[in-house]
């Protein structure tokens, strides 16, 4: 894609490398997941067609996104993302009080 066009190329990096951070790093669970998706290609799609807002905009207000969700996340008492032991320490108790028979 950075043959054609550095920016593609830019954007499929910030895909991917947001869907290991949701994925396998953070945990995110699926409605923040749908929220950053379907924000990115909104403003995505406006930049690709009317040029509005510019790209590094787009991606200052998705990194500013990811940020708020990540801190959201990692809040939840069902976090079990990357140091979880250290930020959410009573996890085991919410998986005891939360398992379904």
């Amino acid at each position: 894609m950075a043959r054609i066009d550095e920016r593609l190329g830019i954007l499929v990096v910030f895909t991917v490398a947001h869907f290991f951070l949701f994925c396998n790093v953070v945990r995110m669970d699926r409605p923040l997941e749908l929220i950053w998706a379907a924000l990115f290609v909104l403003l995505a799609a406006s930049t690709m067609i009317i040029d509005v807002p510019a790209w590094s905009n787009t991606f200052t207000i998705m990194l500013t996104v990811t940020a708020v969700l990540v801190l959201i996340q990692v809040r939840r008492p069902s976090y079990h993302g990357v140091f979880w032991r250290q930020l959410n320490p009573g996890l085991e108790q919410w998986w005891e009080s939360n398992r379904n028979f």
